[in-house]
């Protein structure tokens, strides 16, 4: 592969982690959702053990939530390009949100910092995330949310 191919592939895949950020900071669930393949795999920072299976969970994790005031910082992404078809990726994650009010400006809650480990494939369609597993390293300002573990169902294993 030469360095221009390397280097669009890197550009595109480099794309999906912003666009991500993007639609779910908008309540976008349907952009969002068509970012991953229909066979996905996502795990939420918050929930790293609890992974969902699945473009329809995944939308339906956004589309299902209450609203809420959010915003995503992503930074330090990183494309390592397998091959034409494949790509493996990392960035950083700086999430703020209030849960009291969706109009601007708002008090966010507490600051979450962690990241993504992505695995890319090209679709018919274009690049797509395969899988996109988060955590979170670093909190301030509030405890670590408590989220009840999603059903089986919830999580597209039934």
């Amino acid at each position: 592969m030469d360095d221009v191919a390397r280097l669009l592939i890197e550009r595109e895949c480099g794309r999906l982690p912003l666009l991500f950020a993007r639609y779910a900071d908008n309540g976008d669930h349907a952009s969002l959702a068509q970012l991953f393949t229909e066979d996905c795999e996502f795990a939420r920072p918050f929930q790293p053990d609890h992974p969902f299976y699945g473009r329809d969970r995944v939308q339906a994790i956004f589309r299902d939530r209450p609203p809420i005031l959010v915003r995503h910082i992503v930074t330090n992404v990183l494309i390592e390009v397998i091959s034409e078809t494949e790509a493996r990726g990392t960035n950083y994650l700086a999430m703020l949100s209030c849960h009291s009010s969706t109009e601007p400006p708002q008090e966010a809650g507490g600051l979450y910092v962690g990241g993504f480990e992505d695995h890319y494939v090209r679709t018919p369609g274009g690049w797509r995330f395969k899988s996109r597993y988060g955590h979170v390293a670093l909190h301030q300002g509030g405890a670590m949310p408590t989220i009840p573990p999603p059903s089986d169902e919830a999580r597209g294993l039934k």
